[in-house]
């Protein structure tokens, strides 16, 4: 039996118990957009008093977590002391934000399309949003609309890129709707949520969230492992009990080994080559850089295969594809007028996927349905076998606003070379350049695509389940960590929900859901009562699964991070309120167990809702 230990730690507190759970907790994690950030501030101050989770859960922005998380503890370099060890791990993962903000630095050696990472962040543009808008601002024709992008064309989603070939007006219009609504996650007003096709190109995002991740997992040269080794050591056990800005400014030298580390990994290398002399007459030796060819294996790592893993995501099935895709041609060749909105049958066209080890999946299958067989959610589970992190990065944080609906790779076909070298525009006789951009998923010959795709199923997004416990506790974790925020369920997922599950008509309040949503809605009608919204996310509902995620952890690390916004810059409080979080027990008998996670004085005027199991 796995053991989970509630948030916390007991570095200086309890040593032995600290040795008993160590490396033996379960952490589901809620995904939260362009919030991640505070998702690593509050792991690192997990890990650095109780290890690497051993199982770990979470969809949205949380896959790409789970995913760093997985890179990390795979690096076999790190201390043979366990509490040393875990002061490396959570280093790596305070070392994120500043690794994102080295990819905007005018000296940096890492390629601008790096900077994709901050655009999905929400640490920074790097200049793709705004080429956008002067593109769409400027541009009367395609050849034009990619000059004025130039180097940051490849980001742009290549679905876009063919369509403006096709009706040059009705894309420019579409991508100038987008970039009104970019980060807005606006589920009540925008009409053409489920239909408008992404800027981004979340596919691509993957392999440059992989290049990230191979840093971590000790994939670089042996150069640049030399350097992170040098990082680690010499600062890792300062910054135990610190946040990474006051660790810089106890330890100012750490800020620059990071920076010597990723040069090092950015660079193009240094190569000793044999050239030709001037005047053609013999050869010398001489040291020449090189393109830097990135390693690109944690992108194609089997999820589960590491950290054992279980990103999710929204998958809509049966029926309901083929109608999602009439739907989406008729939303195109119509030029998005009066078109009906997307919304399919709950209990029959709507599962939540999940990613993972066959053996594991099917062991959560059978225990979902014999241990919570009357919660709504568990009901829902669907596994997705055989999966890789290129998938789940390439969907789950694919979620409506920032992308349609869209295929789910089959990761356990795809070819990672024709991945890794997908032309951005097709070639005529594969010789000559076009401006037809390549897809990634042929429809009329899958076999064709650069990737192959799952038959009957379509993504749409991780917003499905923010509190993976059940799934955790349904896979023989006994102690389980919850990170969360404080309220209600996001209000962008239930607005989704209902939405996509035709209720608009039945719930009174669906489009002003947030009034009510830090401590649910009452005083339901009957249609309301029984919907599946109030089944699955009504905080106010003692018998929802909101409720039962919550009362089957056994700590909640509650944030409240929903009070940030980091697309303006509030980057430090953010990371400051997730790495001192208050931690809720269930077993308060179990508190001696922690040294950090106390204070919670002031920090909620309620409460403390969607964190603490409230008599209803």
């Amino acid at each position: 039996m796995k053991k989970v230990i509630a948030l916390g730690s007991l570095v200086s507190v309890m040593m032995t118990s600290q040795l008993s759970f160590a490396g033996n907790y379960c952490a589901g994690i809620r995904g939260n957009g362009e919030l991640a950030l505070s998702h690593w501030a509050s792991l690192a101050r997990i890990i650095e008093n109780k290890g690497m989770p051993e199982k770990v859960a979470g969809g949205s922005s949380a896959a790409i977590t789970l995913f760093m998380l997985d890179a990390i503890s795979r690096n076999q370099s790190l201390s043979a002391d366990s509490t040393k060890e875990h002061a490396q791990q959570a280093l790596m993962l305070k070392s994120l934000v500043p690794h994102i903000l080295y990819l905007y630095q005018v000296d940096a050696k890492s390629p601008v399309i790096m900077r994709l990472i901050g655009t999905a962040t929400g640490l920074g543009d790097g200049g793709f949003i705004h080429k956008l808008k002067s593109a769409v601002r400027i541009a009367k024709d395609l050849p034009t609309f990619f000059d004025i992008l130039g180097e940051y064309g490849p980001l742009l989603n290549p679905e876009i890129a063919k369509g403006l070939r096709r009706d040059f007006s009705f894309y420019k219009a579409q991508l100038s709707e987008s970039l009104s609504v970019f980060g807005s996650f606006d589920a009540k007003n925008d009409k053409n949520i489920f239909f408008r096709k992404g800027l981004v190109d979340f596919k691509y995002l993957a392999l440059l969230l992989g290049r990230v991740a191979d840093m971590y997992a000790g994939h670089g040269s042996d150069k640049t492992n030399e350097h992170l080794s040098s990082f680690l050591n010499t600062c890792s056990m300062e910054p135990v009990g610190k946040t990474w800005d006051k660790l810089i400014a106890a330890k100012p030298e750490c800020s620059n080994l990071l920076v010597e580390t990723l040069n090092s990994y950015y660079e193009d290398p240094l190569v000793e080559k044999r050239v030709r002399r001037a005047n053609g007459k013999g050869t010398y030796k001489k040291m020449v850089r090189v393109k830097r060819v990135f390693p690109n294996k944690m992108v194609f790592e089997k999820i589960g295969s590491g950290l054992n893993a279980f990103p999710t995501t929204a998958v809509v099935m049966g029926d309901a594809v083929d109608r999602y895709n009439s739907s989406l041609a008729d939303y195109e060749t119509n030029g998005a007028v009066d078109t009906k909105d997307f919304t399919l049958d709950f209990n029959t066209e709507l599962k939540y996927g999940y990613w993972g080890r066959t053996d594991d999946l099917k062991n959560i299958q059978d225990q979902l349905q014999n241990s919570y067989n009357d919660d709504t959610k568990s009901s829902k589970f669907h596994a997705i076998n055989g999966g890789v992190w290129f998938e789940a990065l390439a969907t789950s944080p694919a979620e409506p606003g920032l992308s349609n609906l869209v295929r789910i790779p089959d990761g356990e076909n795809l070819n990672k070379n024709n991945i890794i070298y997908k032309p951005y525009f097709e070639k005529f006789w594969k010789i000559f350049p076009s401006l037809t951009a390549r897809e990634w998923f042929n429809e009329k010959y899958p076999s064709r695509g650069v990737v192959p795709f799952r038959e009957g199923l379509i993504s749409a997004g991780g917003w499905s389940d923010l509190h993976p416990t059940l799934v955790l506790r349904a896979n023989d974790c006994e102690d389980v960590i919850y990170i969360t925020r404080q309220g209600g369920e996001s209000v962008f997922g239930q607005q989704i929900f209902i939405r996509l599950t035709d209720y608009t008509d039945k719930i009174r309040f669906w489009g002003d859901i947030r009034d009510g949503n830090r401590d649910g809605w009452t005083n339901l009608t009957v249609d309301e009562e029984s919907s599946p919204w109030n089944k699955l996310y009504n905080l106010a509902n003692p018998d929802s699964s909101f409720n039962k995620s919550i009362s089957e952890a056994d700590a909640v690390y509650c944030t409240n991070w929903d009070k940030f916004n980091v697309f303006k810059g509030d980057i430090t409080n953010t990371m400051t309120d997730a790495y001192n979080a208050p931690v809720f027990l269930k077993d308060e008998s179990r508190r001696a167990e922690f040294n950090f996670g106390l204070d919670s004085a002031g920090k909620s005027p309620d409460n403390f809702p969607g964190c603490i199991v409230k008599n209803l």
